[in-house]
């Protein structure tokens, strides 16, 4: 049965929003009240505190990572100072190498050893070679000696000379 007083309400609520009221109690009570707490069936005050917890924890896993940041970018920083400092090194370095290999340099030096720059020409002469390139490569054929003499004498050593001494 739809009595005048919802049909009153159906019409209100389809033209314009409906504004909820307030409630005088504070936001966490409404939520310790809520129907998943009421589930856990725990007194209103352990519901408190296990909000209360809940906000403790989150804080505390704020506070590290807000840390762990802190500590990270001060480790950055340091690295770019190391950087920076080994970079102004690199090219002190590159610097004096620089100066060192430079032409005055190199002369100042020569002087300090005891050499002096001629400035007359010289030229080298040529030399013959005697070198022939078309001679077979490998150990010298030995003399007309026949192979099982060549054999004999690598196998006893002096028989070479006994055996040449004998012809």
């Amino acid at each position: 049965m739809v009595t005048s007083r919802i049909l009153t309400r159906r019409r209100l609520s389809a033209g314009a929003p409906v504004r909820r009221r307030r409630s005088s109690r504070p936001f966490w009570a409404d939520i310790a009240a809520s129907p998943a707490a009421r589930r856990l069936q725990l007194s209103n005050f352990a519901r408190v505190y296990a909000a209360a917890g809940v906000v403790l924890v989150l804080s505390v896993a704020y506070l590290v990572v807000a840390a762990q940041a802190t500590q990270s970018s001060y480790e950055l920083s340091k690295l770019k100072d190391q950087n920076a400092q080994l970079t102004a090194e690199r090219d002190q370095l590159r610097y004096t190498m620089a100066a060192q290999h430079t032409p005055a340099r190199v002369e100042q030096e020569a002087a300090a050893a005891g050499m002096q720059r001629s400035n007359q020409l010289k030229y080298v002469s040529k030399q013959p070679v005697t070198l022939n390139l078309r001679a077979p490569l490998g150990p010298e054929p030995s003399g007309p000696e026949p192979m099982w003499q060549q054999a004999i004498a690598a196998v006893f050593g002096g028989a070479r000379e006994a055996l040449a001494a004998g012809s």
